[in-house]
């Protein structure tokens, strides 16, 4: 993370900031990969599936459903239902005893006014990830507005709500990479900045600049990517939660230093199938090679098919099996 003094900086000037209106991400649109640039493709290639509905950490809320009309229930593989906006979200969860970061897509939220940054880091404030094992020491905040300059550097005003949870420095650096990331990746996907261009993040508060975010740290710069923050293992696609007609491609990325990960899916004990006595049972396991693609060093894909039920996919490092990922899914 590096900072500077933005007040010092022509270039964020306000007579050279663009105000963000109008931008949309769709399915079809650019995304971020850990450790890459920008990849073209869909994101995801599953459907979503309805937003979680259990109780909210104090501060947040579950994440808002934008079509809840029958026409909008998740059935099989495809595009997100009405074409919704979908857009990056960054969240914490354990590897190896330690939080990274892994990334999530979701609808845009409720009331958005098309501004895709502003909207990213409401979701990441105020909204609960798809997946159970993702964390977020964010509240909700009051409100999140975002401008971007010619050289690219993003900046955000949140409200000070936002930032009522006390963090040691540790923790609020990753929090802090958690909304960079989320802000620079939405930013990336609406074609707001250019493929493969970097981008900084300068965070006012309030409209002030220097508030100490999280009791722990100063605002008082520019923030970057740490990719060191970045879980080593993700799996893209599918995401938590999804409903499939039973014939999976599983895709993601793991190290590029890695040649190969290990992958597993389990039956889950409340499938239609009898489970094991631990509460999932191995249905299939193996191995996928990494196949490093332009932009993506450490791609992987693999596709399995699956009887009705649900289950747990999980992709690992083979050196390190606390390096990994999992998914559970619905097979009808």
């Amino acid at each position: 993370m590096s900072e500077q003094d933005p007040l010092r900086k022509n270039r964020l000037g306000l007579r050279t900031m663009l105000l963000v209106s109008g931008g949309v991400l769709v399915a079809s649109s650019v995304f971020l990969l850990p450790n890459v640039g920008l990849v073209q493709g869909t994101a995801p290639t599953t459907a979503l599936p309805d937003p979680p509905m259990t109780s909210a950490t104090p501060g947040r809320t579950a994440a808002p459903s934008a079509d809840a009309s029958p026409n909008g229930k998740e059935t099989g593989t495809g595009s997100s239902s009405a074409a919704q906006p979908l857009l990056p979200v960054y969240w914490l969860g354990g590897v190896d005893g330690q939080d990274r970061l892994f990334r999530e897509f979701l609808r845009a939220p409720t009331g958005s006014v098309g501004d895709p940054i502003a909207d990213a880091v409401r979701l990441m404030a105020s909204s609960e990830p798809l997946d159970p094992d993702y964390h977020s020491p964010w509240r909700a905040a009051s409100s999140v507005s975002s401008s971007i300059s010619t050289k690219n550097v993003i900046t955000l005003d949140i409200s000070s709500d936002a930032f009522d949870a006390s963090l040691t420095p540790d923790e609020a650096r990753l929090a802090l990479q958690q909304l960079v990331h989320t802000a620079t990746a939405a930013a990336a996907s609406a074609a707001l900045i250019a493929g493969g261009e970097s981008s900084s993040v300068v965070v006012l508060v309030d409209g002030a600049a220097g508030y100490r975010a999280f009791d722990a740290i100063d605002l008082d710069g520019e923030l970057t990517r740490d990719a060191s923050t970045l879980a080593p293992v993700w799996i893209i696609d599918p995401q938590e939660g999804v409903g499939s007609d039973g014939s999976l491609t599983i895709h993601g990325l793991g190290p590029a230093s890695e040649e190969s990960l290990n992958w597993r899916v389990d039956r889950l004990a409340d499938s239609t199938y009898k489970a094991g006595t631990g509460g999932t049972d191995l249905f299939r396991d193996g191995r996928v090679d990494i196949v490093p693609e332009e932009g993506a060093p450490g791609a992987y894909s693999f596709s399995v098919t699956l009887p009705p039920g649900r289950y747990e996919i999980s992709v690992a490092v083979p050196t390190d099996g606390e390096a990994a990922d999992t998914k559970n899914v619905l097979v009808r």
